[in-house]
């Protein structure tokens, strides 16, 4: 029997001081759970949140009939609604609070890879989904894409800006690249959107190589806004409700 269940024996003192000397070295090590004192006080207060109002609804179906029970679980769905509703948007808003950047953080990121980051969270934060970094060149180009809730496409080329435009302006966007089942994105329904986001300035060459193409630009200016916490659709009139797909 002692070789299936041995008996531990305290090394020292009693099988009591052997317990407070074990429970002791887990309460240093932060490992000892909270003591039932401490968590009382929150489960009577969901105890009197849960019971609280049941007893009101039995109350008033006693004291009244039941359409009054009806009417008053009706408000207290209606009650809870609002709260969570209230609870959801104040999450988003810490969530929106913390994807804003200064353009001082933007300038201090460590590298490109460290850039697209700030850009790919600008992103996701109004709202584009599945946003990821896509090697459209062998040469090790990576462009953003991803896509509106009703489908619309995104490619986006990010750059680190120079202040003063030359005849070409700031170089290492080049011509944006479709990313995918290889059909012709200018054909795609809904039409995509292409966008170039720059730390810097745009020259008047690419200004105009934008508007044939179709390409957005986003240069420091409206960076520092899209950053602060305006959203890109927006800053740029972008038609993303025009973009969903009708219905079948």
């Amino acid at each position: 029997m002692s070789d299936v269940w041995p008996l531990r024996r305290s090394p020292e003192g009693t099988r009591r001081d052997f317990r407070r000397d074990q429970e002791l070295r887990l309460r240093l090590s932060g490992q000892y759970g909270p003591e039932w004192w401490e968590v009382f006080p929150v489960l009577l207060l969901v105890l009197v949140l849960v019971a609280a109002p049941l007893a009101a609804l039995g109350w008033l179906w006693t004291r009244l009939g039941w359409w009054a029970a009806l009417l008053g679980a009706a408000a207290l769905g209606y009650v809870v609604r609002a709260a969570l509703r209230r609870r959801r948007q104040a999450l988003a808003r810490r969530r929106h609070r913390a994807a804003c950047f200064t353009l001082d953080q933007i300038d201090a990121a460590a590298d490109d890879r460290a850039l697209r980051s700030i850009v790919g969270r600008l992103l996701r934060r109004d709202g584009w989904q599945d946003v990821r970094g896509v090697r459209v060149t062998d040469a090790g180009v990576v462009h953003l894409v991803g896509h509106w809730p009703g489908g619309r496409r995104l490619g986006v080329a990010v750059e680190r800006g120079v202040d003063g435009t030359g005849p070409e302006g700031p170089r290492g966007a080049g011509t944006l690249r479709s990313v995918g089942s290889g059909k012709d994105p200018v054909r795609a329904e809904p039409p995509p959107v292409y966008l170039v986001v720059s730390t810097g300035h745009y020259a008047r060459s690419r200004v105009l190589w934008a508007a044939r193409t179709g390409v957005h630009l986003v240069d420091r200016a409206l960076l520092e806004r899209w950053a602060a916490g305006e959203d890109l659709a927006v800053l740029l009139d972008l038609d993303l409700e025009g973009a969903r797909p009708e219905s079948a």
